[in-house]
């Protein structure tokens, strides 16, 4: 059996002592202004943190006294300065450390989880029985299936006699079905109880907050604004919207980065709760028109912020959701099936069919093909983006 034990070691005050706690110092309050997900500092701070309590259990002759487990709150001690230690370490541990420092050492608070002995545990009950299986009705598959699921979960959330709130999890789903299915429940119907269920992701993180369901009366129509935006919800997802939208509500290079999927959700909470209240803050009624593609962190968030400053400030906005549509590829001509099928070979197998042969042609209506002259202009085909319209939030 193992258990763990605390120990504040007292180290001599040396330079390169005082030089290490200086750089973990500075390394922490580095990593406390870090990015969601960015781990640079993270790391720095626990690798500078790993060598001060190496150095501490390594030296020879190094005073140590047997302190009580922290439970919670800081539990680093830095410097020889009692002023500059974190307010919640427990009492024991500051005398502890306090009498090294009478000493003219420098106190390390060091734990030791695989020291021998036996680890009391408190008995907390049996686990939870695993949760039903779901199976989806006969003939509903693919993304019908996925959405019916979505909407099971919610309502297995809003369960009034529920002994505990199962979470929802969006990820995966088409970012309109998550939009739509939640505009849905989160209008409040007659005889209901608002109700805050958790969000869970497919990588295992939770949502710091819970997403108002049964909350907000809303209504169809967007009423008169006195100011209209047609936004992106992410910067430089599909270039092909910057042409209709006034700019984008998100950062791309922010929210796009390696991180669990609940921070990006969070992230994007703090950033359009700050933002919605910026944009209403001088205008009677503002119109966003969010043009938004994947992504169902981003969308999450900024729905549940919207749900939050409604909540706050009923009547100061709507936003109306404006899907992405991506433009079907064209259909292949007869003449220009026939020519990839029965074009000219070269002496090599399947060079005719290669991308570079086909590109020094031009198809004709008579299906004919030549050699293109280099004073040949070049003809370029686009086809406009297209949006599909939501159902609108607003109050």
């Amino acid at each position: 059996m193992s258990t763990e034990i605390a120990w504040i070691i007292g180290l001599p005050t040396d330079t390169p002592y005082l030089d290490l706690v200086n750089d973990i110092r500075s390394a922490a309050s580095r990593a406390s202004k870090a990015d969601p997900g960015d781990r640079l500092d993270i790391a720095r701070f626990e690798a500078l943190a790993t060598r001060l309590e190496q150095a501490a259990l390594n030296h020879p002759g190094a005073p140590r006294m047997a302190v009580s487990l922290p439970e919670s709150g800081h539990t680093m001690l830095l410097g020889t300065d009692p002023d500059t230690w974190s307010a919640s370490l427990p009492q024991d541990l500051r005398q502890a450390a306090s009498s090294l420092v009478a000493m003219k050492l420098l106190p390390v608070l060091v734990v030791n989880p695989h020291t021998y002995g036996i680890t009391s545990a408190q008995m907390i009950g049996p686990a939870e029985s695993p949760a039903k299986t779901w199976e989806a009705e006969d003939g509903v598959s693919g993304s019908r299936a996925v959405e019916a699921r979505f909407r099971a979960q919610i309502a297995e959330a809003l369960t009034r006699d529920a002994t505990r709130r199962v979470p929802i999890s969006p990820s995966g789903i088409n970012n309109a079905v998550v939009t739509e299915v939640l505009r849905e429940f989160v209008e409040a119907a007659p005889g209901t109880v608002r109700v805050d269920v958790p969000v869970e992701y497919r990588d295992g993180s939770r949502s710091a907050h819970r997403f108002p369901l049964r909350a907000l009366p809303l209504v169809a129509e967007l009423p008169p604004a006195s100011l209209e935006l047609k936004l992106a919800l992410l910067s430089i997802r599909h270039t092909e919207m910057d042409a209709v939208v006034h700019g984008a509500w998100l950062r791309n290079a922010e929210i796009s980065r390696p991180r669990p999927a609940a921070q990006t959700d969070d992230l994007v909470y703090d950033i359009t709760l700050r933002q919605l209240e910026e944009v209403c803050r001088k205008e009677r009624h503002v119109r966003l028109r969010i043009y938004q593609t994947g992504l169902e962190t981003a969308v999450v968030g900024f729905y549940r912020a919207l749900t939050t400053h409604l909540l706050k400030f009923p009547g100061s906005l709507s936003v109306q959701p404006m899907y992405y549509v991506a433009p079907r590829r064209p259909r292949k001509e007869a003449g220009q099936q026939q020519l990839s099928n029965n074009g000219p070979r070269s002496g090599r197998s399947g060079l005719g069919n290669s991308p570079r042969s086909q590109s020094r042609n031009y198809v004709h209506a008579d299906n004919s093909s030549h050699r293109s002259s280099p004073q040949a202009p070049k003809v370029l085909i686009t086809e406009s983006s297209t949006f599909r319209k939501g159902s609108v939030w607003s109050t």
